[in-house]
């Protein structure tokens, strides 16, 4: 699909996990007998050159920069990339993706059930700026995350509090058991410490971090330039200091061809390519080397339709009296130790409720969803040839999806997705419309604008549906809005890749509900005027799905010890439920492919903070960009 909310996208790479955490000083064999065996592609161990301009062409750009930052942003694979040029993450991962390496911290250490970590962090890294970088800008960067109205949504159900212990140590407070809590601080956002300046919600200046490169200029929507950091805190293994280039450039290039054509032409020295054909087309391209993530230790995202089940906007923002006054918020009242009256409560539930109209392309109140039905969302997965799609939309590049688990993952378990059957489809479809009196079934589908391929995506699934009886729309819209309708659920189906990971547990946020009529001190909304047992999604759980036997499921897993029998058990049952429930129309894997011109060196594999240890880079849709050189 094209890129709309990656693996990486918004918040989160969703990508790999932790087997432990290695420490300051300790020597990891495996990840060592990892980067001798690493691909000659994209590895170089020879003497750097200095100096030069790399140019990278990217998928997307932001829509504001000065707020460009993980506590701030809504980062997709194309911002993960910028970030790592401005800023450094307390963690990155290893190349075997299972082990936690030290950046800005430079340890992990938790209590006996996961709910406390304690991180030790790295002393004498200053900013851009120079001011110096410590606890207090980790708790910080922290505060600031879960002010903010999006990304705050998605940290809530899993950080409690960040509090410092002294000047270089600061403690996570978590409000669930989470045994693999150190790959957030490595594969999320808010892994990401910006300088507290930029968090006034007034700033209007450049982003300021510690990483080996700083903002020169940024036309945003064409080209940002970075120069490099002269005060980078980092060395390579012979002590030499990094950043080895002295530019970086992102030129934000959207068609998935334009991308190649401008790396065969010249133009870029890198491209991020998401692709099937045109990752096809880059392995067959003269003086060019290409690395794809498919057999990276991790699952990979997936390309998928998301679906509003619900057929409602963000009904946890409107608990939360976010679409006030328009829809009252049963929180005001709830804060104030009052219960909410039953009409705001009703308002919250069934207020949001409605549909994106084919003919203005807004959201509409007044009218009737129809994906909120489960049989019409079987009838949509039965519509769509998923072998069809792999072959003709990606070129059989990847593989098939069934659920959110690669066949070879520990926690597949076939899960039981629908077959393709457009006959057993079109007749749920006719009953359908027999059982509610209409005579046409239709909705919308959210597509990313400039795209070729997402054009081309899109009339695959017109036909597809046609034939079932079901009329499509499509919305072409810029990634920033895409994303920003599907967190408010101001959209029917939208094309969209996410997911992924070695450990799904980074996956529990998208995932995540809780019970409407239980009392907040049960964990529940406190609204219980609503029918009993009504469960409602999460704030960052876009589809909308809510469902008790998940959200247990996945506390089982989060909770266990990592790769136990009940942490296998539990994600083969939130897998197996989203197939049920038909959360997602599932399609095949995102491949994420690196390409680069022969003159780029040693772009595969970057390091941890010792500057030699090799860690996963590309980390599926970003890489890491201190240790390359040109030609």
């Amino acid at each position: 699909m094209s890129s709309t909310f990656d693996r990486r996208s918004f918040l989160t790479h969703s990508a790999a996990t932790i087997g432990g955490v290695a420490m300051a000083g300790t020597i990891v064999d495996d990840l060592l007998a990892a980067s001798a065996s690493a691909s000659a592609i994209g590895v170089n161990t020879g003497k750097p050159k200095r100096g030069g301009t790399l140019t990278v062409g990217t998928l997307s750009d932001v829509p504001n920069y000065h707020i460009f930052n993980g506590a701030q942003g809504k980062l997709d694979a194309s911002g993960f990339c910028v970030a790592n040029a401005l800023y450094d993450p307390l963690f990155v991962m290893s190349a075997n993706g299972k082990v936690a390496l030290p950046m800005l911290a430079l340890s992990a250490s938790h209590n006996a059930n996961y709910t406390v970590w304690t991180i030790n962090l790295r002393q004498g890294v200053t900013f851009t700026n120079g001011d110096p970088f410590n606890a207090d800008i980790v708790v910080a960067n922290y505060t600031a995350a879960n002010a903010n109205p999006t990304v705050g949504l998605a940290i809530k159900p899993i950080i409690a509090s960040v509090t410092k212990v002294s000047e270089y140590t600061v403690q996570y407070n978590l409000v669930i058991p989470f045994s693999a809590f150190p790959v957030t601080l490595a594969e999320q956002q808010i892994a990401y410490m910006a300088h507290p300046s930029s968090f006034v919600s007034t700033y209007t200046g450049n982003p300021i971090g510690t990483g080996p490169f700083k903002v020169k200029t940024w036309q945003v929507g064409v080209e940002s330039q970075f120069v490099k950091n002269p005060n980078y805190w980092k060395t390579d293994g012979h002590g030499r200091a990094l950043p080895y280039l002295s530019n970086i450039h992102f030129k934000t290039i959207v068609d998935p061809s334009a991308r190649n054509q401008a790396l065969q032409a010249g133009d870029v020295d890198m491209i991020l390519q998401q692709d099937g054909p045109q990752i096809l087309a880059l392995k067959k391209m003269k003086h060019v080397s290409v690395v794809t993530d498919l057999t990276q230790p991790r699952d990979p995202g997936l390309n998928m339709l998301i679906v509003n089940n619900t057929g409602t906007m963000n009904q946890y923002f409107a608990w939360a009296g976010q679409f006030a006054p328009a829809v009252p918020g049963s929180l005001q009242y709830i804060l104030q130790g009052k219960v909410p009256p039953t009409p705001v409560q009703q308002a919250d539930w069934i207020g949001t409720m409605g549909a994106v109209n084919p003919s203005t392309l807004q959201w509409d109140t007044t009218l009737k969803p129809v994906l909120n039905d489960a049989s019409i969302r079987t009838a949509c997965a039965m519509a769509i040839n998923r072998a069809t799609y792999f072959r003709v939309i990606d070129n059989g590049v990847g593989v098939v999806a069934d659920g959110i688990f690669r066949k070879s993952s520990p926690f597949y378990k076939n899960p039981g997705y629908p077959s393709y059957n457009p006959t057993k489809a079109k007749s749920l479809v006719a009953a359908y419309k027999a059982k509610n009196n209409v005579s046409s079934v239709s909705f919308v589908i959210d597509i990313v604008a400039g795209s070729a391929t997402a054009q081309k995506q899109f009339a695959f699934f017109q036909q597809e549906f046609a034939a079932i009886g079901i009329n499509v729309t499509p919305r072409s819209l810029v990634q920033s809005t895409l994303i920003n309708n599907v967190i408010y659920g101001e959209y029917d189906c939208a094309g969209w890749n996410q997911f992924g990971g070695v450990d799904q547990s980074l996956n529990y946020v998208w995932f995540d509900s809780q019970s409407a009529t239980a009392g907040l001190a049960a964990g529940g909304l406190g609204m219980g005027a609503l029918p009993a047992g009504t469960q409602i999604a999460g704030a960052v759980n876009f589809a909308h799905q809510a469902d008790p036997v998940i959200e247990g499921a996945l506390l089982t897993a989060l909770a266990s010890k990592p790769n136990s029998a009940a942490q296998k058990a539990a994600w083969q049952t939130v897998n197996r439920r989203f197939v049920t429930n038909q959360t997602y129309l599932f399609l095949d894997a995102t491949v994420n492919a690196w390409a680069a011109r022969s003159s780029v060196q040693n772009w595969v594999s970057g390091t941890a903070g010792d500057g030699t240890t090799r860690c996963l880079s590309p980390d599926a849709g970003s890489a890491r960009w201190d240790q390359i050189w040109k030609s």
